[in-house]
């Protein structure tokens, strides 16, 4: 943890002194980061209360009233009676404020652009990316439906996907089941094999992305005509529990019934209990279980099976 610790430290005194946050005068204006922030959400919501203010940008109230009489005194804000609230006053920007803020965000821009010219396109993303993700994890009422409400999903694959897939199946058993590489191996053949068969029209792999990286997969590999094969499902830790591995689930199975399959099989493991609860779930039923050796544990290899028909 102190490790942690120190990085986020370390990042945040880099960051503060890259956009200049610990000058005095924020953008070369007169005004300080606070006042300039302040006179952002005024323009942003167009007609605001010192309450309101002071609630979300988590500043005591004579702190932002003399943030406020600074900015009456330049006529850069009016403050307009409450007809509901005879206590109360609505801000807004006057003329003077509104060009303020224009010049502000002008700057804001230009700063912005100066290093980010300097990077390619992947290198944008890159950063936009992170930053987002930082935003989402640092958000105060943070759990992870947040980072799954910007998940998008996509059918088929692209160059690139199945390496990174064996990737994950390899990294992600090794550390969670403790399987040794000849998983990753075994992993690896059975993309090999899937590609050396596959069908259009009756095979199917769906993916689940965030920030434009993978962290969901299943698949359904046809076997004759009337039956398919659930595959490599699987749902990056970070979001679990947020009905994704759920959506992709039903996804598949979805699919055997459009196609009209009698039946849909998966093979897993005895240690796979969280996956094999939400077969269990679907309806699918175990078939078979036999214990085996491999991939440096002593396991049950496990088949089961869903009747469509």
């Amino acid at each position: 943890m102190e490790k942690t610790i120190n990085q986020i430290r370390s990042f945040n005194r880099f960051y503060t002194s890259h956009i200049g946050l610990l000058n005095q005068h924020f953008l070369e204006s007169p005004y300080s980061l606070t006042e300039v922030r302040v006179l952002y959400e005024i323009g942003e919501h167009q007609s605001v209360t010192a309450q309101y203010l002071c609630d979300i940008l988590y500043l005591d109230k004579g702190y932002m009233s003399r943030i406020l009489n600074l900015f009456s005194k330049k006529e850069i804000i009016s403050k307009i009676k409450s007809k509901d609230d005879g206590r109360a006053y609505h801000i807004v920007l006057t003329d003077t404020g509104k060009e303020l803020l224009k010049e502000l965000n002008n700057r804001s821009a230009g700063q912005i652009l100066n290093f980010a010219q300097k990077l390619g396109s992947e290198e944008k993303n890159m950063l936009v990316n992170s930053m987002k993700t930082i935003q989402n994890l640092l958000s105060t009422n943070y759990d992870n439906h947040i980072l799954a409400g910007e998940v998008t999903f996509r059918e088929g694959l692209r160059p690139g996907d199945i390496g990174y897939l064996i990737y994950l199946h390899g990294i992600l058993y090794s550390k969670e089941s403790g399987y040794s590489l000849e998983f990753e191996g075994y992993v690896a053949k059975t993309f090999a094999d899937f590609l050396g068969h596959y069908s259009p029209e009756h095979d199917r792999v769906w993916l689940a992305e965030y920030n434009q990286q993978i962290i969901g997969c299943i698949a359904i590999v046809h076997h004759g005509e009337k039956e398919g094969q659930l595959r490599w499902f699987l749902t990056h830790p970070v979001f679990r529990g947020t009905g994704i591995g759920k959506r992709l689930l039903k996804t598949a199975i979805d699919y055997c019934r459009e196609k009209d399959y009698d039946n849909v099989f998966l093979l897993t493991t005895s240690i796979q209990q969280r996956a094999i609860g939400m077969y269990k779930k679907a309806g699918f039923i175990q078939t078979e279980s036999v214990e085996s050796d491999q991939w440096g544990k002593t396991l049950y290899e496990e088949r089961f099976d869903l009747k469509l028909k």
